[in-house]
């Protein structure tokens, strides 16, 4: 056994003789659309068969077709369990930032880091290849993009209502940020250096020029 296998069963419940409990259940769900997160941010999730996954995971395939019924729905419920902690995330900031531009701040701030991190990347690579090749999976890769945008343009609009942001359209407001915070993405995979990437500025440093320009766009005077 390698020990990547052994870390993976080490991770999932202690299972006793019989039928998992919901609990268990559950955490092997999880570590499924996990694992399958892993293989498409490898972009190699093309060659990778569902018999390879459950090999890797250490389940059975049986184990994965009785909650996923194709590949389609396994990516589909992979990348829905990261949206929906996405989404936990916004919502929890929501919650705790004193005003609506402190929380789509750190919204921002958090998606910033998130699409800079090499794995994501790969994600990226993968979704944005296959939707060139498939009508069906780039109809699925809208709906995906508009899950991610959809915390944003929801914290624009309290922001409107608190008269903390100008008024107008806020789905195109959230796609400017969006834009602004994707463009060091855009040039690291034109494999520019990193610190060029940043116009050599810190992460934190980039991301307060990017987010201080949408409100010299959008805030109010």
């Amino acid at each position: 056994m390698t020990d990547q296998r052994a870390t993976i069963l080490t991770e999932l419940p202690q299972r006793r003789a019989g039928r998992p409990s919901r609990e268990e259940a559950q955490a092997i769900e999880v570590m499924i659309l996990d694992r399958t997160i892993d293989a498409l941010r490898d972009a190699r999730y093309a060659t990778l068969s569902i018999d390879a996954l459950a090999q890797d995971i250490g389940v059975t395939k049986q184990t994965i077709y009785r909650r996923f019924p194709s590949k389609d729905a396994l990516i589909d419920a992979a990348i829905q369990h990261k949206m929906a902690q996405l989404h936990a995330f916004a919502s929890d900031t929501a919650g705790t930032a004193p005003e609506p531009v402190e929380g789509l701040r750190a919204f921002a701030r958090h998606l910033f880091a998130m699409l800079l991190k090499p794995e994501n990347m790969g994600l990226a690579i993968f979704i944005n290849h296959a939707s060139l090749t498939d009508a069906e999976f780039a109809r699925r890769q809208r709906h995906w993009h508009a899950m991610l945008m959809a915390p944003m343009t929801c914290a624009i609009v309290r922001a409107q209502q608190r008269e903390l942001l100008r008024s107008g359209d806020a789905e195109q407001m959230a796609h400017m940020l969006f834009d602004l915070l994707s463009g060091p993405v855009n040039r690291l995979r034109a494999s520019l250096d990193p610190h060029l990437a940043l116009d050599g500025l810190c992460e934190d440093r980039a991301f307060a020029a990017r987010f201080d320009a949408f409100l010299t766009l959008y805030g109010m005077k």
